[in-house]
């Protein structure tokens, strides 16, 4: 399979061989004509072949420039209409896709995203909820949930996007020098804890641990509650207690130093988010072109 580099090489090779002239293929290229030829001279080095032979006057095919173009140009021509052809029935699809997303879940799968659907299908309209509530999707009219495994309902069609999700429990320096170490999972029970509820309950969540493949709960407690993620690392690094959070989501303040990382080996896997919508939902083309698009994204 070639990238995508390889790709711009061998369209722009196939584009001046029919051209026999630099200038006039960057035109039809969109791009600098020292940009075609810096093109064409990394394929050659690839390719470890001479296929142009440039003078001042004229562009010329080697022989062996002729047989790569005669493989390559019905490939490339086919290749360049079939995308003409999807990008034309992207532009016939269109329509309001409403979605309920996790906030972690949007922001790993979708902010980085949508731009690029939308540029692809610009007459489909996105509306997009944040929540970590688990709605009702018929009741709040939404047609795509985002939202953790943990949380999918019976009478839902799931695709898994991603990985399964590693939950772990961190805390800042400062917090340990003051209060001293967690060498076990019963250790939390004697240290302020940074409780995490799901929105819109006032239960806070038991933390779980996994020992010789068997899951078990530790009833946390401490003096804050919250009911965001974010919130919940920020309060970390600032020393407010220990958290358990998605190593996803603190990498980052793990590899600066602002949290350590406790309990490793009690750590567990849950599964982790998956685009969902009601079974027996009638699918738009709209729906079918976002669905498609963050299952290879």
């Amino acid at each position: 399979m070639i990238n995508s580099a390889e790709y711009l090489a061998l369209r722009a090779f196939v584009v001046v061989a029919q051209q026999l002239n630099f200038r006039a293929a960057a035109e039809i290229l969109g791009v600098s004509a020292s940009a075609v030829s810096q093109q064409i001279t990394a394929l050659e080095a690839q390719l470890g072949q001479r296929l142009l032979n440039r003078t001042t006057r004229a562009v010329y095919l080697t022989d062996d420039g002729k047989s790569l173009f005669l493989q390559t140009a019905p490939i490339m021509t086919n290749l360049h209409e079939t995308l003409q052809q999807a990008h034309a029935r992207s532009q016939d699809i269109k329509g309001l896709i409403r979605v309920h997303a996790f906030r972690s879940g949007a922001e790993m799968f979708l902010d980085h995203n949508i731009a690029g659907f939308l540029t692809d299908y610009p007459n489909v309209q996105l509306d997009i909820t944040t929540s970590d509530a688990p709605v009702d999707l018929s009741r709040g009219g939404y047609d795509l949930s985002l939202r953790l495994g943990e949380v999918l309902e019976p009478g839902f069609v799931a695709i898994p996007l991603g990985k399964p999700l590693h939950q772990i429990v961190v805390a800042a320096p400062a917090y340990l020098a003051k209060h001293g170490a967690v060498e076990v999972p019963e250790d939390l029970l004697n240290h302020n804890c940074i409780g995490w509820r799901w929105p819109g309950s006032s239960r806070v969540e038991p933390w779980q641990f996994l020992n010789e493949g068997e899951i078990f709960d530790i009833p946390v407690h401490g003096n804050l509650v919250v009911d965001d993620r974010e919130r919940q690392r920020q309060a970390a690094i600032a020393g407010a207690g220990i958290a358990q959070l998605t190593a996803e989501r603190v990498s980052a303040s793990l590899a600066s130093g602002k949290l350590c990382r406790l309990l490793q080996p009690w750590e567990m896997e849950f599964p982790g988010y998956s685009l969902c919508w009601i079974a027996g939902k009638a699918m738009s083309p709209a729906m079918r072109a976002f669905i498609q698009w963050l299952r290879i994204k």
